[in-house]
């Protein structure tokens, strides 16, 4: 990492097998972008005063500084021990920060324009071959495993006559590993780096990590420098600068709450009303659950301890016009209800982003309360919960407007239920594979969006796949219908075997390839293993990754998208947009979806009844224990995963509640007990 004599500008490429052998490419490709930005600089741009400036375009500094500005006022509350560090090395002497930039020095930018002349130096004198440093990482090179054989062969006196006791692996010969099929061709199995001749590793001391080291070979350093040069990239090489990103946001307000259900300093405030009781009046302990403009005139509604809840007319609403987050609302404050037919006193105010809050209002049982020897009253429900907004041709789409952190974030959540993806191990697997592809094929779209703290992802579920797009809502349907886009042109391909335009040529192996890797790799530690057998046993729609991994492999273009025509014929869709965001957005929201179900195919959902359900085997009641041993996968694995499973019954609200419940009060004092 970065230290007070360096700094490291450093990336990462994930490579196929291929690309292990064609690593030295990969670099090239690095360094041609380096010569294309060096082009760009030395061509320059036309500034706002008509002149022409050396340097790289202004609006991607601009859009840079845009960007950190809204990250860093609208950033996710961090740990206080996490920052306490960051503050403390930016006191450090070798940053230069000044004393009122400690904050927020390295993460904003503060000139008007780049300094041309720094990124120059940069850009010319340090992105170079010659400063240049290559890790490559594979288990083609060999495992641990591997060199612990070669050192109990020399023990044995196999390789060379070495000492016991000695822990170098100076004679022994590690032999490359293929994460290979055995139909896998010997081009295939050629690695770009050769082990055996390489000679024996060296030993990293704090780690015992096996590596080599040695020179890049002149040629290719040549081939990097001329690929370096200020020049355009060679015919082939689709590389240019990146484009203006779409996913700026400009417009950062809440979204007004609607007037039937609007904010209030008295909402969630617990509160004492007095109310008279034949010729006496008693104080009754009270919520304020609601708060709307009913015409001209302002109503409350009120829960009372005994679940019974009466709308109010607020008196004197101008007196509530002055408290705000910086002068809020405090214990004590009294007002009047119904034209002063009910007075009131607050006794409780939630803390920022908390929901109602329930007190007695005397001391006797709210010092029981603070002592744990009485139970805390209950508040009553929340009335802010989810809506449904769309609900026609196989789409459900319901809605929440946020009240609590009060950003201008929002996250929209997709459920996409398919029509026999349980039938076959055949059909989860491409499942995961389409997942995968369409993830790669997003990757370009949903880089720039990540860099305006804009995310997504998408993933399988049992019944089908999910999609999340969450951040900034100016410009988050935006994102959320190209993903849609995406995702529904698999659709509608009957009689078709290719795949659609947006698919790069060469993906679907780099794809498949990965994921063959996963299967293969999936249960090679002792936790993950015994999930897995756990699921086995339980769920009868569960399939093992060894299965998928028999099913899937082989599989060409023609026989996946046939297969995955088929899944996706009948789908229903089901979603959750949640932040800043009004009943308006979420009608937008559901026309994008509903647009992107119907874009390529006359689309039919799938009938309530047979939405795939979620089964669980229900395990007999006996005195005794069901228990399932078997060893780990990886021999060399000295570690050992123990699940216990409890069945509650069928599953319901009630015992989901309790048991979590009980989660709550086990897991401090486990964990405790077991550290």
């Amino acid at each position: 990492g970065d230290a007070s004599t360096h700094a490291l500008f450093t990336f990462h490429v994930s490579l196929s097998m291929r690309g292990v052998r064609c690593w030295e490419e990969v670099v090239k490709v690095v360094f041609c972008y380096i010569g294309m930005l060096r082009y760009h600089f030395q061509e320059g741009y036309v500034d706002g005063k008509g002149k022409k400036t050396e340097g790289l375009p202004q609006w991607i500094y601009d859009e840079l500084k845009s960007i950190a500005n809204v990250s860093y006022r609208y950033a996710d509350e961090g740990d206080v021990e996490e920052i306490v560090e960051e503050i403390a090395e930016n006191m450090a002497l070798w940053y230069g920060l000044p004393e009122e930039r400690v904050l927020d020095g390295d993460e904003l930018l503060f000139d008007d324009v780049v300094d041309n002349e720094t990124v120059k130096d940069l850009l010319f004198n340090y992105l170079t071959p010659q400063n240049l440093r290559v890790d490559l990482m594979s288990s083609l090179f060999g495992r641990e495993s591997n060199f612990d054989e070669a050192i109990k062969d020399q023990r044995k006196g196999n390789v060379g006559e070495k000492d016991e006791d000695c822990e170098d692996v100076d004679e022994g010969v590690i032999k490359p590993v293929h994460d290979h099929f055995e139909d896998d061709s010997e081009d295939e199995k050629e690695t770009a780096f050769d082990t055996g001749k390489a000679g024996p590793p060296s030993i990293e001391p704090r780690f015992g990590t096996h590596y080599w080291k040695e020179k890049i070979s002149t040629i290719i350093m040549q081939q990097w420098t001329d690929a370096s040069k200020a020049q355009l990239p060679p015919a082939g090489f689709p590389l240019d600068l990146p484009p203006k990103n779409p996913f700026v946001p400009s417009q950062f307000d809440l979204k007004p709450l609607p007037t039937d259900d609007a904010a209030h300093p008295l909402v969630h405030c617990s509160v004492k009303v007095c109310v008279c009781v034949g010729k006496k009046k008693a104080w009754f302990p009270a919520v304020v659950t609601q708060y709307k403009m009913d015409g001209v005139h302002p109503k409350v509604l009120i829960s009372y301890e005994d679940e019974d809840e009466k709308w109010h007319a607020l008196d004197s609403p101008g007196n509530y016009e002055k408290f705000n987050a910086e002068d809020p609302l405090e214990p004590g404050f009294e007002g009047s209800l119904d034209k002063a037919t009910f007075k009131f006193r607050v006794i409780g105010v939630p803390r920022e982003g908390e929901g109602a809050v329930l007190r007695y209002g005397d001391a006797d049982n709210d010092d029981d309360v603070e002592d744990g020897i009485a139970f805390p009253p209950i508040p009553p429900p929340s009335k802010n919960l989810p809506k449904l907004v769309y609900d026609n041709n196989s789409l459900k789409v319901w809605h929440l407007q946020d009240r609590k952190f009060k950003r201008p974030l929002g996250d929209l959540r997709i459920k996409v239920d398919c029509d026999g993806l349980n039938d076959s191990a055949l059909n989860q697997a491409c499942m995961n594979l389409f997942c995968r592809l369409c993830a790669d094929a997003l990757t370009e779209t949903c880089y720039l969006a990540s860099v305006c703290e804009l995310g997504s992802s998408l993933y399988t579920t049992e019944t089908g796949f999910g999609i999340r797009v969450h951040g900034f809502d100016h410009k988050l349907l935006e994102l959320a219908k190209e993903v849609l886009a995406l995702v529904m042109s698999f659709r509608g391909r009957e009689g078709r075997s290719d795949l659609p335009p947006a698919i790069k040529e060469g993906r679907f192996d780099a794809c498949l390839e990965s994921l063959l890797r996963k299967y293969k790799n999936y249960g090679m530690n002792a936790s993950s293993f015994c999930t897995g057998l756990r699921l086995l046993c339980l769920r009868p729609s569960h399939m093992t990754s060894n299965s998928k991994l028999k099913a899937i492999h082989g599989i060409t273009i023609e026989k996946f998208v046939v297969t995955m025509n088929k899944i996706l014929k009948r789908v229903s869709v089901e979603a959750f947009y949640h932040g800043n965001c009004d009943i308006n957005d979420a009608k937008k929201a559901s026309q994008i979806i509903l647009g992107a179900m119907t874009s390529n195919c006359n689309h039919v959902g799938i009938p309530k009844t047979k939405i795939p359900a979620k089964l669980v085997v229900k395990t007999p009641l006996v005195v005794g224990q069901h228990s399932v041993t078997a060893p780990t996968l990886d021999p060399q694995d000295p570690n050992t995963a123990v699940e216990v499973y409890f069945q509650m019954g069928k599953d319901n609200l009630m015992n989901r509640v309790l048991v979590d419940m009980l989660v709550q009060v086990l897991d401090e004092p486990l964990f405790c007990q077991l550290r």
